[in-house]
């Protein structure tokens, strides 16, 4: 009883102290935004807006009066559509192309080029699982196929889809679940988690990665073969069926975006709880955000069971050098 006393006076002078911190909309001027990440066969379009509180649902709007071209590989584009605050141009990314944007808004000029990297040369991904250990894996390999005599950077991710009913024993009923995640990997590829090339942090290869952003100096214009790893975790509380999809994202990125999701990486690693996080590369001159390019792959994995990996594949898009 003494005890529950006690505890009980704790909270109530815990609460009778509690500040209520209001936060403040107003502390500076908005400042533009220019975000856009050209992509390989995909329609150009660019995000330009101000800057606002994070809460503000309703400041989500186009600046006005802003004159907008895009330059690729000489010719200029102007925005054919706008939706919100994006703006849509009536081209399609190719590789190689050379982009660069000019915008005069709030009697500024905002300007930013970025050239679209050579689509990954990646061979059909071979899947296994392996549940003769330990651990339940799932063991993916290919070949990366890199162009000679040219800096290839590289970002790889595992996403997972699960999809299917769990029971919640909190709360005492059966959830309907549908969603997709870039999930944890291993890999222990030392030409690719070489400390002095690849943007991650790595201890011996038994890092987890959920974004492995790495070169190809330790490979430029080989046929290079890689395996991940992939630790599949087992739920009770999932009901039989139970969908576990996976996902192989093979980008090549320009420098900028390299440079850039190597900053968003740092910013949000768990060292920064520590310490003051980084300022964010950006190479948009006049405002804030990225302008940078890449090409994507995309292999959805059929997973084979047996614990062994078959011979992966030749690249079907491998170019003679």
């Amino acid at each position: 009883m003494k005890r529950f006393i006690i505890i009980s006076a704790l909270v109530l002078t815990l609460t009778a102290c509690e500040k209520v911190i209001p936060f403040n909309t107003s502390l500076s001027q908005p400042e533009a935004v220019l975000n856009a990440v050209p992509s390989v066969d995909k329609q150009l379009f660019v995000y330009f807006a101000h800057t606002h509180f994070f809460l503000d649902s309703t400041n989500n709007q186009p600046i006005n009066d802003v004159d907008m071209v895009v330059t690729v590989n000489g010719t200029d584009y102007r925005p054919t559509s706008l939706n919100r605050c994006n703006y849509f141009f009536d081209y399609t990314v190719r590789e190689n192309d050379d982009l660069a944007i000019r915008i005069h808004a709030d009697g500024k000029e905002i300007n930013a080029h970025t050239v679209v990297p050579r689509a990954p040369r990646i061979s059909q991904p071979v899947a296994v699982t392996n549940d003769t250990g330990a651990f339940h894996l799932l063991i993916v390999n290919f070949n990366i196929d890199d162009y000679a005599d040219h800096k290839d950077y590289y970002c790889i991710t595992l996403r997972q889809r699960d999809s299917g009913s769990r029971y919640s024993h909190y709360f005492e009923r059966y959830d309907t679940i549908d969603t997709t995640y870039a999930t944890f990997f291993l890999c222990n590829d030392k030409d690719l988690i070489d400390p002095f090339i690849a943007a991650n942090m790595s201890v011996g290869g038994f890092s987890p990665f959920n974004q492995l952003l790495t070169t190809d100096e330790n490979f430029d214009g080989e046929n290079h073969n890689t395996t991940l790893t992939l630790i599949r975790l087992t739920d009770t509380n999932e009901v039989v069926p139970y969908i576990h999809q996976y996902t192989l994202d093979i980008e090549t990125v320009s420098p900028e975006r390299y440079r850039y999701l190597q900053d968003i990486a740092n910013a949000t690693s768990m060292l920064q709880l520590l310490t003051e996080p980084p300022a964010v590369y950006s190479n948009v001159n006049g405002a804030l955000g990225i302008f940078a390019a890449n090409a994507r792959r995309t292999f959805p994995l059929i997973t084979l069971t047996g614990g062994t990996l078959p011979p992966p594949e030749e690249p079907s898009n491998k170019h003679r050098r």
